[in-house]
């Protein structure tokens, strides 16, 4: 194998983490427009919101099986060009059902690059240094969000919302040649074990992983459940609210920018206290946090710090969920790990938004309503640090990091 530099790969796939950040969060972004378009209920735009988390929950759990079968880079360049084409086609869709569909469509490639972006990133990094270089190329996602929404409030007065779709579907297919040339493939299971269905998913709770696997889920279910309702509704809740519609899509740019930096804060500690602990601590504040926003400020400013900060501490611990699984997982299944660990939590990103569409309907509380939402946080901080002491007692490392030392580029 040909291994490509570290660096070299870190940068494609921040670079398709970005694209699939846009093009994953690019509803919350138009929401507003497309509801004026529409005329459509909360529901029914919360509806629009979970159709492309479905398929990227979906896809996610199907490519990394597929990824420690066939390969970490054939199947990247597949999901690339599978919403990339899909999303430009939503420009086209004539009723909120044939955008549905088209959205669902389009999150099989969404969820489906995630397992294989990690994964090579993870296995073109030493050991020593990969949860923090997984967590760095995965800034890339909420970077592409912030981007994203600056760019769609620019382009969607003036252009239309569809017009958003084509950028979306158009910035990834300048990616395939990249990802082609520029990344190496890496070890995928052993091929004598290739051909038994299922062996992946079930590997993934073998040596002793079960508990800390199950906790995992849990408090990445949790944890992303939180951080789509805030993504996909704080346009919303903010326009409701009388913010004007341009700075309300703003706010969500600011809560991503906030996952930046907090996500980068984790990246220089990951490595000293351990990703789990990590994690679960910066999740303790963001639950204080997520009670304290619904309650409002005097001034939009503060609104905006406090959206800011929230970002920080809930986003920024999001971020570093693929850098858990990538720690917990061995090489043979690590696709399958990550694609299964992301496909629950889109599980969970997909009850936020569509549940938010019923609360943000039912009420105009958003006092109780961000306290609702702040009980999530809570779970995923118990929940990840109960991983941690799972994990503690079945002694670590949580993969052979000696043997995957010697594998790893030079």
């Amino acid at each position: 194998m040909n291994s490509a530099p570290t660096w070299r790969v870190l940068t494609i796939c921040f670079a398709v983490a970005m694209v699939d950040g846009f093009d994953t969060l690019l509803m919350s972004f138009i929401g507003p427009a497309v509801v004026a378009t529409w005329q459509l209920a909360p529901i029914e735009l919360g509806r629009l919101f979970g159709a492309g988390l479905v398929g990227a929950a979906l896809g996610g759990m199907a490519a990394g099986m597929v990824a420690d079968r066939l390969g970490r880079k054939c199947t990247l360049l597949i999901c690339v060009a599978l919403f990339s084409l899909l999303t430009v086609a939503c420009a086209l869709a004539r009723t909120p059902t044939e955008l549905a569909l088209l959205r669902l469509a389009a999150g099989l490639g969404l969820g489906g690059a995630i397992p294989n972006i990690v994964a090579l990133t993870a296995e073109h990094a030493s050991p020593q240094r990969r949860s923090a270089l997984v967590t760095l190329m995965f800034i890339g996602f909420p970077l592409g969000a912030v981007l994203g929404g600056a760019l769609t409030a620019v382009i969607v007065g003036p252009y239309g919302w569809r017009a958003v779709f084509v950028l979306g579907g158009a910035l990834p297919l300048l990616l395939l040649p990249a990802v082609w040339f520029g990344v190496s493939e890496t070890l995928v299971a052993d091929p004598h074990e290739a051909h038994r269905a299922g062996a992946s998913m079930v590997s993934q709770f073998a040596e002793g992983r079960a508990a800390a696997v199950a906790f995992l889920w849990l408090g990445v279910f949790s944890i992303m459940l939180l951080s789509y309702f805030l993504i996909n509704w704080t346009p919303t809740i903010l326009s409701m609210s009388g913010i004007p519609e341009q700075r309300a899509i703003l706010g969500a740019v600011v809560l991503n920018l906030g996952g930046i930096v907090g996500a980068l804060l984790l990246t220089s500690i990951i490595d000293k206290v351990g990703a789990f602990r990590a994690v679960a601590i910066m999740l303790i504040p963001g639950t204080l946090l997520v009670a304290v926003l619904g309650a409002g400020t005097s001034t939009q400013l503060a609104l905006m710090a406090l959206v800011f900060v929230t970002g920080a501490c809930v986003l920024g611990a999001q971020l570093s969920i693929p850098a858990l699984a990538a720690r917990l997982f061995p090489i043979q299944v690590r696709a399958t790990g990550v694609g299964w660990t992301m496909g629950v939590g889109r599980v969970g990103s997909i009850v936020g938004p569509t549940v938010g569409g019923v609360l943000v309907g039912a009420t105009s509380d958003w006092g109780a309503l961000f306290q609702i939402a702040a009980i999530p946080c809570a779970v995923a901080a118990t929940a990840i640090g109960a991983g941690y002491l799972a994990m503690s007692r079945r002694g670590q490392p949580q993969v052979d990091v000696a043997a995957e030392a010697a594998r790893a580029p030079q």
